[in-house]
């Protein structure tokens, strides 16, 4: 008789506390209507047909089928489907207490790093165990058979981690995840309707009865980014929009976004983005 015995090296057990919040699969038709939003989760599509593009941060991304993307928590996204015979599909899932580490950064500016939110990978030639993997957990889901939540945590962690084995340089985060912090939300949002306004961190201190450093501290810790960047950015995205779809002056765009002059506006629109806004508007004009 001959035995051969495998051993398992058990130091480092991995114990990932994510949790599968919701599955579902959707399809464009006509009265498909996706508008940007972010969660504090992370959300996993995968494309089972047609073409389409997803809105990510200020990136728009072409996806076709067997694309997967994973969005990290608070990437402000939207998905668009193609108007053609090819209308998208996809199966997405969105997953509490998981963040993936990819390599790619971009800085927001000299001094800050914007963390990394969003990776689009094909899995064409694993489609079938993909598949596999989601329509299991579609099943489990609808059945609701004894152990169910069990079985679909281990499908879960089946399908992540064969996700990151086909991505040498995608990782865990091994810090956990935190919720978004109430007050956060709340300045978030504030900066999302009044970007244009004369936003500093001593009126947001105001707003949410907390100290500046403080302040800074949590909202750069659960956004990624700090306040005042973040509102920058805000009125360079919506200055990115005004530059490709309206007619307006450099100087009024400035002064409609919120920035206290158009040379200052020409500055941070060129760090941000790499080009100047004129140059911009040269190559996104859109026909009016």
């Amino acid at each position: 008789m001959s035995i051969t015995r495998y051993l398992i090296n058990n130091k480092k057990p991995y114990d990932q506390n994510y949790e599968l919040l919701y599955i579902s699969k959707s399809k464009f038709e006509n009265d498909w209507h996706s508008t940007a939003h972010f969660h504090p989760f992370t959300e996993i599509f995968f494309i089972t047909d047609g073409k389409g593009a997803f809105h990510l941060d200020d990136a728009i991304v072409n996806v076709n089928k067997w694309d997967l993307i994973v969005i990290n928590p608070n990437c402000l996204h939207t998905e668009k489907s193609s108007l053609s015979d090819t209308p998208l599909e996809y199966i997405v899932l969105g997953i509490d207490n998981l963040l993936l580490n990819f390599p790619e950064t971009y800085s927001l500016t000299e001094n800050e790093q914007q963390p990394n939110l969003y990776r689009l990978m094909n899995f064409s030639k694993d489609k079938d165990l993909i598949l596999n993997y989601l329509n299991q957990l579609i099943n489990e889901i609808e059945n609701k058979e004894f152990n169910y939540e069990l079985i679909c945590k281990c499908i879960l962690t089946l399908f992540i981690t064969h996700i990151i084995r086909r991505t040498a340089s995608l990782q865990f985060v091994e810090e956990s995840q935190e919720k978004l912090n109430l007050e956060c939300i709340k300045i978030k949002n504030y900066i999302d309707s009044h970007y244009s306004q004369n936003i500093t961190l001593d009126f947001l201190s105001d707003l949410t009865y907390m100290n500046k450093f403080h302040l800074v501290h949590t909202f750069t810790k659960q956004i990624g980014i700090s306040p005042i960047n973040y509102v920058i950015n805000k009125r360079i995205q919506e200055a990115k929009n005004l530059l490709s779809t309206t007619g307006y002056s450099i100087r009024d765009i400035a002064s409609i976004v919120g920035f206290s002059s158009s040379s200052y506006f020409s500055q941070m629109f060129k760090k941000v983005t790499g080009v100047s806004p004129k140059n911009y508007r040269l190559k996104n004009a859109k026909s009016k």
